[in-house]
């Protein structure tokens, strides 16, 4: 049996490599949906479209009569921001936003941003399994073997 598999011109390598990767394990992976655990999200960072760090989620939240998430972020400022799905562009490591997030309390009075030392979450690796966890965490997101 030979099989044809089609590379369109511009096709980035993921895409390649998907493509080869469903065409090899046939269709049956392709209709099956992935679940996430809430818990991977909590402490990813959330960047906006500009580059800039808005802050952490903190919580996934879910709205049952709209049938929608928004992501519960812990801003630099130490606000609580909602950010809704729709916004979001990407989530991979880190939580990348498609548009610009204005935080408030973060310009003076010249108009141009002020500069606040960057704060840098510290990250826990398992020592059992090796996956790398949030600085709070107790116990670890793959294995739940203790971390403290």
């Amino acid at each position: 049996m030979v099989t044809i598999l089609r590379i369109e011109i511009g096709s980035t390598a993921n895409q390649i490599y998907l493509n080869m990767f469903l065409l090899n394990r046939g269709p049956e992976l392709s209709s099956k949906t992935k679940f996430v655990p809430s818990q991977r999200f909590s402490g990813m960072q959330v960047i906006d479209s500009k580059g800039m760090l808005v802050g952490n989620v903190k919580d996934v939240s879910v709205n049952f009569k709209e049938k929608s998430l928004a992501f519960l972020v812990t801003t630099r400022n130490r606000t609580e921001l909602d950010v809704p799905w729709d916004d979001v562009m990407s989530v991979e490591d880190v939580l990348l936003l498609k548009k610009e997030i204005e935080l408030p309390g973060t310009s003076d009075d010249k108009g141009t941003e002020s500069v606040n030392p960057l704060t840098v979450q510290a990250l826990l690796i398992c020592p059992s399994c090796g996956a790398s966890a949030p600085g709070h965490a107790k116990f670890c997101p793959k294995c739940g073997h203790n971390l403290r």
